[in-house]
């Protein structure tokens, strides 16, 4: 997902057009046509992870000189009313800015992701003259960005979009359980059931808060994850075997690599959203992020496992000395 400042860059120095920019060489804010094409390009970048459409602006990135005075005055409110009436959607993830390029001031669109994908509830079907007509995008699709293209979506799409969104989740409830774990001893942590939803959406069902104390003494409730082999699938034998299988090198690295990793990163106290140990006895499970973010090290730093059996070898041999009985004269 592209976020606002990255669009902006986009749609001001690009010269061509890709997943995340589209340009238009012109728009006439009369014509039905014009409005069905830009809605599905609207449709599509909000479904990809948003997009920026720039208005005056050739495929080959050079300015068109069109005049784009209606373009300059148009108004949030009725570009959600053109896209509802195309999707039954009041979606109200669009902008308009103003950008420059080669020195001429422009006006685009800065498009935001959805959190559903967005289906087109009527066909973009206009005249083109001749007693012909074009449809832009049928009924019952949902369109998606495919390189610099507005197509319909595929099976790959949806996938995509659901793992995507999966993912988000994840790393929210990741993000969720750090804080807890991390909050101070005599803190009081509150759960509480969202808010209604005022917007059209699914209502949600308010429930009772509950309060819990985070405390490390030894009469503490402890907390445990239902789905904890979800967030952490991985024995150290199954983590050291996806980085092995994606590293490839020679030799392959071992559990002692990993306790030097989790002694540096202090990973069980530090970085819930890599280990969770569920009682003193258990061996560790780790998450699929934590194999990526050391496959990640090791990738920008050659000599990662080496730093850390160093570091590691140095902590052991500190405590070492600290535990020797000072020699008196």
């Amino acid at each position: 997902m592209e976020n606002r400042s990255k669009l902006f860059e986009r749609g001001e120095n690009a010269k061509r057009e890709s997943k995340y920019l589209d340009f238009k060489r012109e728009f006439d804010t009369s014509s039905t046509g014009a409005w069905c094409e830009v809605i599905k390009d609207i449709v599509a970048f909000a479904n990809s992870g948003g997009g920026i459409i720039v208005f005056g602006v050739s495929n080959d990135g050079s300015t068109s000189g069109a005049m784009l005075t209606s373009v300059h005055t148009l108004d949030l409110a009725d570009i959600a009313n053109k896209i509802q009436s195309y999707t039954g959607i009041h979606f109200e993830g669009v902008e308009i800015v103003d950008i420059e390029r080669d020195a001429q001031k422009l006006v685009a669109l800065i498009i935001t992701a959805t959190d559903v994908p967005i289906l087109f509830t009527r066909p973009g079907t206009y005249d083109v003259g001749g007693g012909k007509q074009k449809t832009a995008f049928a009924q019952g699709t949902m369109y998606f960005r495919h390189g610099a293209k507005s197509e319909p979506g595929t099976h790959d799409d949806l996938r995509k979009w659901r793992d995507e969104a999966i993912e988000k989740i994840r790393v929210g409830w990741l993000g969720g359980i750090r804080k807890v774990v991390e909050a101070p001893t005599g803190h009081t942590i509150t759960v509480v059931s969202s808010p209604p939803s005022i917007k059209g959406g699914a209502p949600r069902i308010e429930g009772m808060a509950i309060t819990a104390e985070v405390s490390a003494g030894p009469g503490a409730v402890q907390f445990v994850p239902q789905n904890a082999e979800e967030l952490w699938p991985h024995r150290q034998k199954a983590l050291l075997g996806a980085i092995n299988k994606e590293l490839q090198t020679q030799p392959a690295i071992n559990g002692h690599d990993i306790l030097c990793i989790n002694s540096k990163l202090d990973v069980l106290r530090r970085h819930p959203e890599f280990a969770y140990k569920p009682h003193s006895l258990a061996s560790p499970q780790y998450s699929a992020a934590y194999a990526t973010w050391i496959i990640t090290q090791s990738k920008q730093d050659p000599k990662f496992f080496q730093r850390m059996r160093e570091e590691y070898r140095k902590k052991v041999q500190e405590a070492h000395n600290a535990s020797m009985p000072t020699s008196t004269s």
